[in-house]
């Protein structure tokens, strides 16, 4: 379960918790932003149905508010790029935000795939 959850520290501050995506997580990006010619907007989509923020889901909108530091985190968590790939490389995303402690992975550890919005 632990590899399937990924806990980091955003540089605002807040604690943000990734789930691995399945194909359904991006099949219902696809299906939110239907029609929205914005190149970005299917990887915000993706970044708000894998990840909560203080324990709560977040929604497209949510991300388009959040400071870009904290997206580019997101997006680099979730998206990924260069040789590490994408959704969870092997090294937690150095943006300058120190890697979550392990009590913090411990209770990531709790949450499952239900907590978030996995469409079982």
């Amino acid at each position: 379960m632990s590899e399937d959850l990924r806990t980091i520290q955003l540089p605002s501050g807040s604690t943000a918790v990734i789930r691995r995506g399945k194909g359904r997580d991006l099949m219902r990006a696809h299906r939110a932003t239907a029609g929205n010619p914005e190149p970005t907007a299917v990887s915000f989509a993706l970044i708000a149905e894998l990840t909560q923020i203080g324990g709560k889901p977040i929604v497209y909108e949510d991300v388009l508010g959040m400071d870009l530091e904290d997206v580019m985190v997101l997006q680099s968590e979730v998206i990924g790029g260069g040789e590490e790939g994408a959704n969870f490389p092997e090294a937690p995303a150095q943006a300058g935000a120190p890697a979550a402690d392990s009590s913090a992975c411990e209770q990531s550890q709790a949450l499952s795939d239900s907590d978030f919005r996995s469409g079982s």
